[in-house]
């Protein structure tokens, strides 16, 4: 069978974003190379000529290259100031949301960040479909807006930082751009285990080592100087204004000249100081065509990537692999932590040197100039250091991410999916009044938590987080340990008594069904280090019981055989039975018994009745 993935990212072919581009050449090499089902939601181009979709059609539908493609559209305003790519971002988050209801059912969602609250649509996306959620991140928000100018919103930092630390959380997957940036998102919040690196890469087929009088170099005068070259976007974190520092130190030297290829948002205002300042030794080229990066790339003898400072694990600039794959060196303005510091040492294809220091880096460009042999020298190694970020290896890796989860994606049939989003959507909706009686009651007995949150085991063994309303007292688990509630337990509150007797403590566990870790009929989630008596009356892992391992094969239930015919007290090996006879016999007409025969239960406040609730 095979796997069935989406992708969310504004950016896409065929636009000339970096972003964009990868995410492109990824989808189309798991369709050719591996097989896959891909679907992306994604924004309409951002060329003059890409044409709006009318506002009674905001998603279209096309096919690229065998990738399903769902374009939402958006405003477009320009994204040069801030309030206009704050209207353009939402806007597509409202549309890509929509879109994400008409994809085919996928097996893994996976978002990048472009926008940075793209990926709540695409979370919502899988927990509706019952998909596994992959976090693939480009960018760390809101580290990257708070050093970029322009932008000193105190509200929206925290909401950014909020929406990033959500998503890694609630990921099943976290793919990193390298090693800083996998402990950056350690900190924030992912788990360890889910975080894998997985860098870029460049077509090492299409993009290779070239003459350095073509073309391209001739057709716009690079033959005659020692060209250093920025190639990709002119935006705000990539501190072009040094690059420019640097062109004023050498403006009386006619043998260097400055060429920054590419668009964003800070072209125009350095094309501005350019102007201003009268620099004739810098020039401005747009972004160029796939097919002409060759060319491009091989007019250049030196590059130079540069980042603000403290962007370091934040962003790792893509153009790193492109210049590795043309054969060329280049000089890296960035701190020492930054992934392209780490890659430009280890395999010695370039010049490292501080960022926002243009002294350092005039320094850097004349040792390049007047020194051939070593220009030469770190082109080969870069070449030699690309082979090993090439696509199809990058690809690959990605596709031995996705399978195993593809593989845990939830097998629910589509109509109990549909049922649980759309019950569970109106049972919060209407339970609301009474979520704010309930909390009342249980501050005001103690003055503890209203909520009691916890681990719980669901399909495949994969734990999440559940919350229901507190009805024991406030440190049981540590006195107790975490044991099955039986008569008269002392743990048991009087506000969670009742609460306990008409399930009204399940209710926040709602929201697990909305977002797909549980369902309305299936065996009870059950906490991971539960203890259980055995039949010589010993304490036992819950793992151990027989029956337990076989529950994981389904969603686990907030009702089911075993919850409404079992006793309460009878040990959980007996439980386990009706949970395994559940799972041969399920269907959504049992389902609809079973909710209709807890509803009545509920109604007579017996859930907590020994010898039979019905």
């Amino acid at each position: 069978m095979k796997p069935r993935v989406c992708f969310f990212n504004r950016s896409y072919w065929p636009d000339f974003g970096a972003t964009g581009q990868l995410l492109t050449e990824l989808t189309q090499g798991l369709v050719r190379d591996h097989g896959y089902e891909v679907s992306v939601v994604v924004g309409v181009p951002l060329g003059a000529d890409a044409g709006r979709a009318p506002w009674w059609r905001p998603v279209r539908r096309e096919r690229h290259q065998g990738v399903a493609v769902f374009r939402a559209a958006g405003t477009r305003f320009s994204p040069r100031r801030f309030a206009g790519r704050v209207t353009n971002y939402l806007s597509y988050f409202l549309t890509a949301a929509l879109a994400g209801f008409m994809v085919p059912r996928p097996d893994v969602v996976v978002c990048l960040t472009d926008p940075p609250i793209i990926g709540l649509a695409a979370y919502l996306t899988a927990r509706v479909s019952g998909a596994r959620f992959v976090f693939l991140c480009q960018d760390i928000f809101p580290e990257v807006t708070v050093l970029v100018e322009g932008f000193h919103s105190t509200i929206v930092n925290r909401l950014l930082d909020g929406i990033n630390r959500f998503l890694l959380r609630h990921a099943d997957g976290v793919v990193a751009l390298g090693e800083t940036m996998r402990a950056r998102l350690i900190r924030k919040g992912a788990a360890p285990a889910t975080v894998t690196v997985i860098h870029n890469w460049a077509d090492c087929e299409a993009l290779v080592p070239g003459p350095r009088d073509n073309a391209f170099a001739r057709r716009h005068g690079l033959t005659h100087a020692f060209v250093v070259m920025h190639s990709g976007n002119v935006g705000l974190s990539q501190n072009l204004d040094t690059l420019l520092d640097a062109a004023v130190l050498l403006r009386e030297d006619a043998s260097v000249l400055f060429v920054i290829v590419g668009d964003g948002a800070r072209r125009r205002a350095l094309q501005a100081r350019v102007d201003a300042e009268g620099l004739r030794n810098v020039r401005f080229l747009p972004y160029q065509p796939r097919e002409a990066l060759s060319e491009s790339f091989a007019s250049a003898d030196v590059f130079v990537i540069s980042l603000k400072e403290g962007l370091a694990g934040c962003i790792v600039p893509s153009k790193l692999y492109g210049i590795l794959a043309a054969g060329r060196p280049a000089i890296a303005a960035v701190e020492e932590e930054c992934e392209v510091a780490a890659i430009t040492r280890e395999h010695a294809s370039g010049l490292v040197v501080a960022p926002g220091k243009p002294g350092a880096l005039v320094e850097a460009i004349l040792t390049l100039q007047r020194d051939r042999a070593l220009r030469d020298r770190l082109g080969a190694n870069a070449r030699r250091a690309a082979l090993g970020f090439d696509r199809p290896r990058q690809i690959a890796a990605y596709h031995r991410l996705l399978v195993p989860l593809a593989a845990l994606a939830f097998r629910t049939p589509a109509a109990k999916r549909i049922f649980d989003v759309a019950l569970s959507a109106v049972g919060l909706g209407l339970s609301a009044p009474a979520w704010l009686l309930i909390a009342a009651a249980v501050k005001l007995q103690d003055g503890g938590p209203v909520f009691y949150a916890q681990d719980r085991v669901g399909l495949g063994g994969r734990r999440f987080r559940s919350l229901k309303f507190r009805s024991m007292i406030p440190d049981a688990d540590a006195r107790f340990g975490p044991r099955q509630a039986a008569a008269g337990d002392v743990r048991v509150t009087p506000v969670g008594r009742l609460l306990r007797a008409t399930a009204m403590d399940e209710l926040p566990q709602l929201w697990s069904i909305f977002r797909g870790d549980m369902s309305f009929v299936g065996p009870r989630a059950l906490m991971p280090d539960e203890i259980e008596v055995n039949g010589a009356g010993q304490a036992v892992p819950i793992e151990s019981v027989p029956g337990y391992e076989a529950r994981h094969r389904v969603v686990p239930g907030l009702t089911g055989l075993a919850q409404i015919y079992a006793d309460r007290d009878i040990p959980r090996r007996h439980k386990f039975r009706y949970d395994v006879l559940y799972i041969r016999r399920r269907s959504f007409w049992l389902d609809l018994r079973l909710i209709a025969l807890s509803f009545w239960i509920t109604a007579r406040g017996a859930w907590e009745r020994r010898g039979g609730k019905l």
